[in-house]
């Protein structure tokens, strides 16, 4: 019987490393490119909407600030399952254009994304050791990220754009445009977007397009 229970832990410790492989393949692992810039403009922003407020099924309050569309690399993902903000933005994007979605300039960093049910979401990007930018001085790094960087808290519009953004892999291009927005949520706590790129707030972005590329 000892033998038995020994064996049947041995296959679901095989079963579960076989399904985590496929899981980092599938979802986690890095898309390569060659060298050059893949998305060479920042996203566009256009302030202010004449779409009227609106209410989710969960009684999350909306309403629209403007809209943000563009063509960037993803070059981090992460998927939130707890907490308030999770249960309407699920997916935070780091997303790169201009020099830094060159794949030799952003395989300099880490982008660390951080946050849980109980604080802020945001990316923290740290340097390779022995890397070009590692050489730099500090404060011309910061400026070169703040000018090409930023993370966007996605609200997805329907089921299909979900599952597409919580199965984007780190360096790939996508296409998407979706709506600014002021969310109040039931228990009255407010988050509101972000209306320019060049700061150190998130975007927070109801995603009604969204097509994936390499």
């Amino acid at each position: 019987m000892e033998r038995l229970t020994r064996s049947w832990i041995l296959w679901i410790m095989l079963a579960l490393g076989v399904a985590g492989m496929v899981h980092w393949m599938l979802y986690e692992r890095r898309v390569g490119h060659a060298s050059g810039m893949l998305a060479e403009s920042p996203p566009t922003m256009a302030i202010g909407s004449d779409a009227p407020p609106w209410i989710d099924v969960h009684g999350f309050r909306y309403r629209p600030l403007g809209r943000i569309s563009g063509r960037v690399v993803v070059v981090s993902r992460k998927n939130y399952s707890l907490g308030e903000f999770a249960s309407f933005a699920p997916t935070d994007l780091a997303i790169v254009w201009g020099p830094l979605s060159d794949p030799d300039n952003y395989s300099q960093f880490n982008f660390d994304q951080r946050g849980s049910p109980l604080s802020a979401r945001f990316v923290v990007p740290e340097l390779k050791s022995g890397t070009d930018y590692s050489r730099q001085p500090i404060g011309e790094v910061r400026a070169f990220l703040l000018a090409n960087l930023t993370h966007v808290h996605t609200i997805p519009a329907d089921p299909a754009i979900a599952s597409k953004l919580a199965g984007i892999r780190p360096g790939q291009v996508i296409r998407f445009s979706g709506l600014l927005v002021d969310v109040m949520s039931p228990a009255n706590v407010r988050y509101t977007s972000s209306l320019a790129l060049h700061d150190y707030n998130c975007e927070i972005a109801w995603i009604d397009e969204l097509e994936l590329g390499a």
